[in-house]
């Protein structure tokens, strides 16, 4: 057995236990520690184990930051287009009107793109088939519990990890790493969180007793031990407070949160959690003065392609594979309530656009939801149209202006 156990201790087995070694079949029955790695001893020594979603949820700039990424996502409705890019009307059911029994869409996507964020991927088992032989709706699993390993494969050049097409499950996996792999960043507030509460409560980092004089009370620090430390965690086991006896003295030390800079070192934890996401710092409550932003649209225009656009695309992509949609049918998210312009802006790009011809005047009141007229487009002055639109460019600018005055 010793060419067996320096086989495993080494990476290289020995040739008579190679065949032993040897990657088996995927198998879905695991223990969902080995797939999603549980923390060794040198993690817990060194506190670099993978945090757990709890722990995660539980600082402030974390839960924010995945309201803003999963909860917009979760608004935007996922739509079916046929071969020629038009809403799908002849697919139904479908995924896409009630994914999970009893809950609203909102809510499940929402989580699956928080099981992508934190986990890397999301898993949903499905519940129930339409007339068409595609899942109408789904289970969505907890990431923990998922027991489906990879298989790894090995070629002369290299190898690579493949997971098993499990039967009735779909996998959606997330093109970026999950969240939960930044431990370090996302320990730090933990531990600046709880600094800050012991600071409130009056905690001190640390206390002792010195000789309340210039003689020692004690002979040796078995002496201490027994005359003083000893009796003294009895007492504070009995009470709040213990009691301090003639001879020594006990000293708190101060604790100042802004000469320890715990509010800099907070600021700086906040800011690395927004790395990590790609949450703008300041709408996890970090003052920053530099701003690219024009307006608002161009500002979720932005988020959308840097921050939600890599999820929405991973998701659209897997529910546009035939195993969930007709072959040529494709999924896409509708995000033209998130991006709708202010009624000043959209009646100026209205105007501009009947008078390019593009629209007619019942179209644009059919897009703002009032019934159409029959009435042909009245004479625009392309003059006027540009008035307007440069009026509107430098209130605009004034309000960006004045907001970062």
């Amino acid at each position: 057995m010793a060419g067996f156990w320096r086989g495993v201790f080494s990476g290289r087995p020995d040739p008579v236990f190679a065949d032993a070694l040897a990657p088996t079949a995927p198998s879905v029955s695991v223990d969902p520690g080995v797939l999603y790695g549980a923390p060794t001893l040198d993690d817990y020594i060194f506190r670099t184990g993978r945090i757990t979603r709890a722990e995660a949820l539980r600082v402030p700039p974390v839960k924010r930051a995945r309201d803003l990424i999963c909860g917009a996502i979760g608004q935007f409705a996922l739509r079916f287009y046929d071969q020629n890019g038009k809403p799908a009307e002849n697919f139904s059911p479908n995924l896409f009107q009630q994914p999970e029994p009893g809950l609203a869409p909102s809510v499940t996507w929402t989580r699956v793109v928080e099981d992508m964020l934190l986990f890397e991927r999301s898993w949903l088992q499905h519940h129930a088939l339409g007339w068409h032989n595609r899942v109408v709706q789904v289970h969505r699993l907890e990431p923990e519990s998922v027991t489906v390993q990879p298989e790894y494969r090995y070629f002369p050049h290299g190898s690579v990890k493949v997971w098993p097409e499990v039967p009735d499950l779909i996998r959606v996996d997330s093109p970026n790493t999950g969240l939960l792999d930044g431990g370090p960043a996302i320990r730090a507030c933990i531990a600046l969180e709880r600094a800050a509460l012991n600071a409130v409560d009056g905690a001190p980092p640390i206390a002792f007793f010195t000789p309340d004089g210039d003689a020692d009370p004690f002979e040796s620090t078995a002496d201490a031990k027994a005359r003083l430390l000893d009796p003294w965690e009895e007492s504070r086991r009995d009470r709040s407070t213990g009691y301090v006896p003639a001879g020594v003295k006990y000293v708190i030390p101060s604790w100042d949160p802004e000469k320890l800079q715990l509010a800099e070192a907070r600021e700086f934890a906040i800011t690395e959690v927004a790395r990590l996401t790609g949450i703008d710092a300041e709408e996890l409550s970090v003052s920053t003065t530099s701003r690219t932003y024009f307006n608002a649209q161009d500002r979720r225009r932005q988020r959308i392609e840097d921050v939600l656009g890599p999820y929405m695309t991973a998701i659209e992509g897997r529910l546009s594979m035939d195993d969930v949609s007709p072959h040529g049918y494709t999924a896409a998210f509708d995000t033209s309530g998130y991006l709708r312009l202010d009624d000043l802006s959209a009646a100026q790009t209205d105007a501009v656009l009947i008078s390019a011809k593009v629209l007619d005047p019942d179209e644009a009141r059919v897009k703002r939801g009032l019934e159409p007229r029959g009435e042909q487009a009245a004479p625009v002055d392309p003059a006027e149209i540009g008035t307007a639109v440069a009026a509107s460019v430098a209130v605009e600018a004034a309000k960006e202006g004045a907001r970062r005055g």
